[in-house]
């Protein structure tokens, strides 16, 4: 041992090793390996084995180092190429994260990547997610079926040939995924019994106590397989060995730091740095892996006590994150932190030297602006934009994770009492997906056609999952909610509550099926073009696809017949899973190839049928964390507003992409007219649902509530004709947002009536009840199907049991309509069964 340590000195003495604060930690490492290997055999031959297995960990560890930074070098010349040649530096900055078109931007971007791993790891997993995936209320079709995967996944042979099936394509995205990481300077090692992510639950654990929650580890994992970072090696020798002595000791330790980290969401093992971007990515997977359970069903019963995902959401939700990982490493290199501030001081310069040439461009409502301005602005921007494509803003402040969790809750709870009939707000969606195809060149009757062929008929449904498009549904929990107010950190159960609502009012059906359609008809739109190279395919085609970054050569590798698809009727589709696994090309070229296409059909489908992007989410949320006062206000206020948002922005960068300013009226003309037409329907049939006849269209007001209403804030509409919204809350409470909302119809049953009483004022407690319950009920009260059956059948029953006046309280409110809106009820207040059916007469004119 000491002649070791004689070695290491002597090379620092020597220069050969210039870091004395990493000799010494070398020496203490080679100790602790030296005294544990000498206990089970000769001293000379432990001294000689730790000497290796020192050897070999700063190798890999230098090799690893070496490959993260030629990966991030080479990332900075790319975004050298992309950024400082720009002649709007702000928007490639932007475009790194997530894509603006007309930017001129031709590189990859963050969002558009994310969202095409995502599309392309659900096509490779299609079956598990039909077999095994979640109905509606998140319950598994399967559970026995998918229990059995995650147990062949850890290697259980459970002998049901199924199960192994479903296993072994999980493990082939999971390789594919792997490989595409350590390719951007990753370094994750090939574990064959590697299994599925597990996400503890902190508040579990908590609850539980670190000595419960070690006594649940302690048994199940694999200490054979676990490496001691502090020797190199494994706690123990063989599988199923649980550690001894001093290697027992450290195992305690080793614990304590996981249950220290996880309950602490991280804190405890970081610390106030000046740096930007914090972390790197190339070594974070490495690190998450470090419990590694014996068996599935270890797994699942550790999972069943202090996972925070059911197995399904774990197998799912761990490829995913892989996905979006690889596009931030893929676009910013393996510290994306880092890639995205050297791009800002790339943006930066060349913002410097375009200003001394005068330069000055539009932002996005086409206000000019100094180009340094703009540049500064997108900096700050994007650094916010990149913390909510990577998750970091959706991670609960330190010490306010229970206060997220629970209003997290309440956002859940309120899109099940609030977004029921969201459904017939998505009439404009047809709008936005005929202009959408129009725009690139596509035929917009034909995504039409597509969209109610995919509703109607599996054998279309088979079609398109053969090319590689798959339900978002069937892959992800709370899809259609999170469409409106994006991803929340919540319960469970909330979450559960949220997507059973979504699911039954048939949302999230009509936007898969919009979503595929598009995507269909766009492969089919690439096919037609196959015949042709690529300066001779259709002008607004061939520009999309220079614009992404696809070459000629590109092209006539993706138009080779051998790797089109060919669908039972015989029509031919150019669909980058498809390409993927049946073209020549190598396989890494391949993939990037593929990757880029289904990138740029997905920013089209962004446009078709719009979710909550990224810019949105910025400009309600910035970059306060959940839990924080200041995350949940923006969080509350911003729910169904960041849509709005979001649809604004994508109309307002497809706008200005017009190539001259009669081309941007002619657009802008269309799509208003289209948006406020679909708007009017939607307002009509939102009546319907709340049992009255439609409104006469030739009321200025009407016109109003259909502008609103086409542009995504419909509930903004009903200030036109009343001082409260459909939900019965007011315009400041509009703008505070539904959970304010809830918390004060919840408490006005006792404030406003406590407060009635010290005027001496009457109380009206049965009708506050009454409207909690009309308002407030999870699902029934939602429902567009089912809304006037429970407010006829429950809550006016209540309130005429509870409310002395409820009678003349109903007759003046449908007064009130009928003055307001020329609407009369065909399904009358206090009655249990509509008294007649609709009456369309006066949807012309008024009476």
């Amino acid at each position: 041992m000491a002649n070791m340590h004689d070695c290491i000195d002597a090379a620092v003495a020597s220069g050969e090793v210039k870091d004395r604060t990493r000799a010494e930690a070398a020496k203490q490492v080679y100790t602790e390996l030296y005294e544990r290997y000498r206990s089970a055999m000769p001293d000379a031959q432990a001294a000689i084995l730790a000497k290796k297995d020192l050897g070999q960990a700063t190798r890999r560890a230098r090799n690893a180092r070496f490959h993260a930074v030629t990966n991030q070098l080479q990332t900075m010349r790319r975004i050298t190429a992309l950024v400082g040649n720009s002649d709007r530096p702000d928007l490639a900055l932007q475009s790194l994260v997530e894509f603006v078109e007309g930017s001129g931007f031709d590189g990859e971007s963050v969002a558009s990547l994310t969202r095409a791993y995502t599309t392309s790891i659900n096509a490779g997993i299609v079956e598990f997610l039909k077999q095994a995936g979640q109905r509606a209320g998140g319950f598994n079709r399967d559970k026995a079926l998918l229990e059995d995967v995650i147990r062949e996944l850890h290697l259980e042979d459970t002998g049901n040939q199924a199960a192994k099936d479903l296993a072994q394509a999980i493990q082939q995205q999971q390789r594919r995924m792997r490989q595409s990481f350590n390719s951007h300077g990753g370094d994750i090692g090939d574990l064959a019994d590697y299994g599925v992510s597990h996400t503890h639950d902190p508040m579990k654990m908590r609850k539980a106590g670190f000595a419960a929650w070690r006594e649940q580890v302690w048994t199940k994992v694999d200490w054979a397989r676990i490496e001691n970072t502090k020797t190199g090696r494994p706690f123990a020798a063989t599988k199923g060995e649980l550690p001894t002595g001093a290697a027992a000791q450290q195992a305690e330790v080793f614990l304590e730091e996981i249950f220290d980290n996880i309950t602490s969401l991280g804190w405890d093992r970081r610390y106030p740095k000046m740096q930007v971007g914090g972390k790197a990515l190339y070594n974070q997977r490495a690190e998450a892996r470090v419990l590694h359970f014996k068996s599935g069903s270890d797994w699942l019963r550790y999972n069943e006590s202090f996972g925070a995902a059911d197995p399904f959401s774990s197998a799912v939700g761990g490829l995913h994150a892989l996905g979006r990982d690889v596009a931030l490493m893929r676009v910013l290199g393996p510290n994306p932190g880092m890639g995205l501030e050297y791009a800002s001081q790339v943006a930066k310069k060349r913002a410097q030297v375009l200003r001394k040439q005068g330069a000055r461009h539009r932002n996005i409502i086409g206000i000019k602006k100094d180009i340094e301005d703009l540049t500064d602005r997108a900096v700050t921007r994007t650094r916010a934009m990149l913390a909510h494509a990577d998750g970091s803003a959706n991670v609960p402040a330190e010490g306010y994770g229970g206060v997220a969790a629970f209003m997290g809750g309440m956002r859940n709870f309120v899109v099940s009492t609030k977004l029921g009939a969201a459904i017939l707000s998505s009439a404009t969606d047809t709008g936005s997906m005929y202009h959408a195809a129009r725009t690139i060149g596509m035929g917009g009757g034909q995504v039409l056609t597509r969209h109610v062929d995919l509703m109607a008929s599996a054998a279309t449904r088979e079609t398109a999952a053969q090319l590689g498009y798959v339900a978002d549904t069937l892959a992800t929990v709370s899809s259609g909610a999170a469409r409106y107010i994006g991803e929340t950190f919540s319960p469970e159960v909330t979450r559960r509550l949220a997507d059973f609502t979504m699911r039954i009012s048939g949302l999230n059906y009509w936007t898969d099926m919009g979503r595929n359609a598009f995507k269909m008809e766009m492969s089919g739109y690439l096919a037609s073009n196959a015949d042709r190279a690529l300066a001779d395919v259709e002008p607004p085609l061939r520009m999309l696809l220079e614009n992404r970054g696809i070459s000629a050569a590109d092209w006539d590798a993706l138009r080779d017949p051998a790797t089109m698809f060919t669908a039972p009727n015989g029509a031919k589709f150019i669909s980058p899973a498809w390409f993927l696994e049946h073209t020549s090309l190598p396989r890494d070229q391949a993939e990037g190839l593929s990757m880029r296409l289904l990138m740029a059909i997905e920013e089209q489908v962004e446009y078709a049928i719009p979710t909550l992007n990224l810019s949105g989410r910025v400009a309600i949320q910035g970059e306060t964390r959940p839990g924080t006062p200041l995350g949940e206000l923006a969080r509350s206020g911003g729910m169904f507003k960041s849509f709005a948002m979001s649809l604004m922005i994508n109309q307002a960068r497809r706008f200005w992409a017009q190539p001259t300013p009669m081309a941007r009226g002619i657009y802008a003309a269309k799509m208003a007219a289209t948006l406020t037409v679909l708007g009017g329907v939607a307002v009509q049939l939102k009546e319907l649902a709340k049992g009255r006849d439609p409104r006469p269209m030739d009321n200025p007001a009407f016109l109003a509530a259909s502008v609103l209403q086409g542009g995504a804030l419909g509930i903004f509409g009903d200030f036109f004709y009343a001082g409260s919204n459909r939900f019965g809350g007011g315009f400041a409470q509009t703008l505070a947002g539904p959970v304010v909302g809830l918390a004060e119809n919840v408490s006005r049953p006792i404030l406003s009536n406590a407060a009635r009483a010290v005027k001496g004022e009457d109380l009206l407690l049965g009708r506050d009840i009454a409207n909690l319950v009309r308002y407030e009920t999870p699902v029934f009260s939602s429902l567009w199907y089912t809304r006037r059956a429970f407010d006829g059948a429950v809550a006016d029953q209540l309130q005429l049991f509870l409310d002395a006046e409820a009678d003349a309280q109903f007759a003046r409110a449908t007064r009130r309509i009928e003055r307001e809106m020329g609407t009369p009820l065909w399904w009358k207040r206090g009655d249990i069964a509509p008294s007649r059916a609709p009456d369309f007469s006066n949807v012309l004119g008024g009476q």
